[in-house]
């Protein structure tokens, strides 16, 4: 048999993995891609029967090791039950066949402290709710005129340089740099995470940076106007569909955390798989004046999804939502939905698909494991294009986690 023949059934908590056939360079791809499938619909321990196993390359044996370390890293696991002789010997030679044949030692957890998560079930997707800080909240504090992008009104004094920091998330239009004169053509959508910082250049690369601070380098942004939270989250929720491959609208997604938390007010920090964004992004920096928003220029400034983009890519969002916009914040905010009562800004950094951590996930931790291995594609700011007919809808989200808050206070700042 010269292919690789996968069934699968479930056993209780695990999912075996019955394979006959050839695990060589060619199908070890295909064992990638069927247990990377299996991760996606929430399949977290996975068990291997090799007992039909008739070869086992050195790419075979690669594909073993990278699924058993990618389980581990989201606490989960992958073993082998059962092998065969050949595979065996394979695997022996090469000093594998213990750690991929020792099953893990599974912890009765029953009887544990832990506060059990509230969960739900709303427009389709199941949610639980679980405490992360009885004082967690934030301060709010809004910087620049919005409205100034209209006209691309934006001058050396709208412009401030603001350095990144622990608990500090924020989003709005700046570049990475030093000075207003050596961003000046380079503003764009930014997103600020603790001491990270990524954007995406106006300047007609498409192509998204960042900086990440280290030792004695602090990541910093010039900014033209911005939604910046300081503090520490209240609640971690963790969403994923009620049917395969279902998804979620992000109005029904903020409608949801307003009716777990009942927060009114409140910043968001989401890692999530993506089902289709619709956003846009600048790719003329809104400086001196330039005819960004009108027409003919606008089909070469701006850059509109045309269909749902990143389908099935990793996510890592900050937003801010409120029922009520006001005086102070209403330049800041658009409604999500025409029909809605949310108003709200968010953007979205794109990377490739990894699986997240079921449980014990930690924001900090996923934040910088996504700038230091992984590859950041693209940022949009996401909106619902209501267009007739045309519109292609809002952003939709398959299954992960928000971090949330409700903002304590509001401080307004419009000149440096």
């Amino acid at each position: 048999m010269n292919k690789l023949e996968i069934s699968h059934q479930l056993a209780g908590a695990d999912l075996v993995l019955k394979c006959t056939g050839r695990l060589d360079a060619n199908q070890s791809v295909h064992l990638n891609d069927y247990i990377g499938r299996m991760v996606r619909e929430g399949h977290y321990h996975i068990v291997l029967d090799m007992s039909g196993i008739e070869y086992i390359s050195s790419a075979g044996i690669r594909s073993l090791v990278t699924q058993y370390k990618n389980l581990k890293t989201v606490n989960g696991y992958f073993y082998i039950s059962s092998i065969s002789e050949n595979a065996r010997q394979v695997l022996s030679m090469v000093g594998m066949l213990d750690m991929l044949t020792k099953a893990p030692e599974v912890k009765d957890v029953s009887e544990g402290k832990e506060e059990k998560p509230d969960k739900v079930t709303i427009s389709g997707s199941n949610f639980e709710s679980m405490p992360l800080s009885e004082n967690g909240k934030v301060q709010l504090s809004l910087y620049g005129k919005p409205e100034l992008i209209k006209e691309s009104a934006f001058n050396a004094h709208d412009a401030r340089k603001l350095d990144s920091a622990n608990n500090h998330y924020s989003i709005g239009l700046g570049a990475i740099g030093d000075s207003f004169d050596e961003c000046e053509n380079r503003f764009g959508e930014y997103l600020i995470l603790g001491k990270n910082i990524a954007y995406l250049p106006a300047d007609g690369t498409g192509k998204p940076d960042y900086m990440v601070s280290s030792g004695k380098l602090v990541a910093s942004i010039v900014e033209l106007y911005g939604l910046h939270f300081e503090g520490c989250f209240s609640r971690l929720i963790r969403f994923d569909p009620s049917a395969p491959r279902a998804s979620i609208r992000l109005s029904q997604l903020v409608t949801a955390v307003n009716e777990l938390t009942g927060y009114n007010k409140f910043a968001l920090v989401m890692v999530a798989e993506s089902g289709g964004l619709i956003g846009t992004s600048l790719n003329a920096s809104p400086v001196g004046g330039k005819k960004i928003f009108s027409f003919p220029e606008v089909k070469n400034t701006v850059n509109f999804t045309t269909e749902p983009a990143h389908n099935r890519m990793l996510t890592l969002s900050v937003g801010y939502f409120t029922l009520h916009a006001g005086l102070e914040d209403q330049s800041f905010v658009k409604k999500i939905q025409p029909d809605g009562q949310m108003y709200g800004h968010i953007h979205t950094a794109v990377f490739p698909y990894t699986p997240l951590k079921k449980t014990a996930i930690d924001l900090d931790e996923t934040i910088a494991f996504l700038f230091n291995s992984s590859e950041l594609n693209d940022i949009l700011h996401l909106t619902n294009d209501t267009r007739e007919i045309v519109g292609l809808g809002e952003s939709n989200f398959v299954q992960g986690f928000c971090w949330v808050a409700p903002v304590e206070s509001t401080a307004t700042v419009t000149t440096q």
